[in-house]
Formats: C-alpha cells, structure tokens, sequence
C-alpha cells in the first residue's frame, strides 16, 4: 500500500519538475529558431534540395515543439497539485501513487494499474 508523499520527497519531485520545464522551455527556444526561415546559401547542394531540407526541418520542429508543449503543461499541471496539495494521487482511483514512479515520471497523473488500463482501453 502505497503512503502520502513525505516533504522532503514533494521537495525532490518539484526540483525534478522544474528542472525539466527548464529543459523543455530551452529546446522548445532551439525549435522556435529552426522554425524561423532561413536564408537560401548557394553551395554544392541546389536551390530546391535547401528548400526542401529546410522545410522537413520546420516540419520536424514543429512537431517537437507541439509535443514539447504537451509535456509542458502536464508538468504545469503537477506543480499546480503540489500547490494545492492533491500531488502524487491517482486522478482515476484517488490512490497515493508510489514515491519511486513519480521518480521516474514526476508528471504522471495515474498510478501504474490505472494507467495500464487506460493503455488497454486506448488500444482498442
């Protein structure tokens, strides 16, 4: 049976959240970057490869940038729970979810079965 977060543990998990919202907020800059178009340089590779390149590059970007901001506001999310108090709780079965899973995904909103669950659902 898993027990509440002690303080020192929430303290952990937060400095966990933030650094990697820091993380996320920094390559999410280097994306915004690429996103911006470029100058075509002549070189040995045409006109229409560069723009080509360029192009999947923005798209990739783009796509990276729109999981980023998922990520993102799943960590917001978790930093609003401990404010509140409710953090390291199921949101589907209200269990305590284990200190050593949050570890590992501090974000997370489900404990493992109820995760799983959810996992199975979506898989049909």
């Amino acid at each position: 049976m898993s027990h509440a977060l002690t303080e020192p543990q929430v303290k952990e998990l937060k400095g966990l959240l933030l650094a990697r919202r820091a993380d996320l907020q920094a390559q999410m800059q280097r994306n915004r970057a690429n996103l911006a178009p470029t100058e075509n340089t002549a070189g040995s590779v045409s006109q229409d490869e560069n723009a080509r390149l360029a192009n999947q590059t923005r798209e990739i970007d783009s796509v990276l940038t729109d999981l980023d901001l998922q990520e993102l506001a799943r960590i917001e999310r978790a930093l609003e729970a401990m404010d509140e108090g409710n953090y390291g709780r199921c949101e589907e079965c209200d269990c305590h979810i284990p200190f050593e899973r949050l570890k590992i995904e501090p974000m997370t909103q489900h404990c493992v079965r109820c995760k799983s669950l959810r996992e199975q659902q979506g898989a049909r």
